[in-house]
């Protein structure tokens, strides 16, 4: 995807190195929407889209100091998005992998196939979420009732950065618990047997 030059990059590049921040307000405007639009044909998230737009353009801003020896700016943020994009794809896959595989280690498989509820299962998630930090609760219960991230950054008065890193944190922790008890209860099984 050919991204158009606006026709002041290198000046707005040379200004964004220096910190100005009016200059880096200038350049999202200008190319945030392709990017979305290129993302989003990899994607096919709206919030997910949102998200990795986001982290391309701070890391931009964060990277900001080499933005003048760039020679191709719209080739390099469209690899940027690109790489941002294939990285989401990747976690993505390997997360689903990881947890079909849990699934089938615990018998949960059957009986998603099945269409069967597991009974015990959302109880358990309950118990793992009532023993998050307050904070990590908060943003993983926004977040389930489908909330955005910049709709619980309002809401809590968090940042974006840390609202992310609850989410993570939450996520881990609840896996965890459920993995170690799931695991406890088929080994207490087997040994009954």
């Amino acid at each position: 995807m050919a991204l158009r030059k606006v026709h002041n990059e290198a000046e707005l590049l040379e200004r964004i190195a220096g910190g100005d921040r009016g200059a880096f307000s200038d350049l999202f405007y200008a190319y945030h929407q392709p990017v979305g639009v290129f993302v989003n044909t990899l994607v096919d998230s709206t919030e997910i889209t949102e998200d990795i737009v986001q982290d391309v353009f701070v890391a931009l801003w964060t990277n900001r100091a080499a933005l003048p020896g760039i020679s191709n700016f719209t080739g390099y943020l469209f690899i940027l998005a690109r790489n941002s994009s294939l990285n989401y794809i990747r976690r993505t896959a390997n997360e689903r992998r990881r947890y079909m595989e849990y699934l089938e280690l615990t018998g949960g498989l059957a009986a998603v196939e099945a269409g069967e509820p597991e009974p015990d299962y959302l109880a358990l998630l309950d118990r793992a979420v009532e023993r998050l930090p307050p904070q990590q609760q908060k943003v993983f219960m926004l977040r389930k009732q489908g909330m955005k991230n910049p709709e619980i950054v309002e809401k809590l008065g968090l940042t974006l950065s840390s609202v992310k890193k609850y989410q993570q944190l939450a996520l881990r922790a609840v896996s965890d618990f459920v993995k170690t008890n799931r695991i406890v209860s088929l080994l207490m099984i087997v040994r009954w047997w």
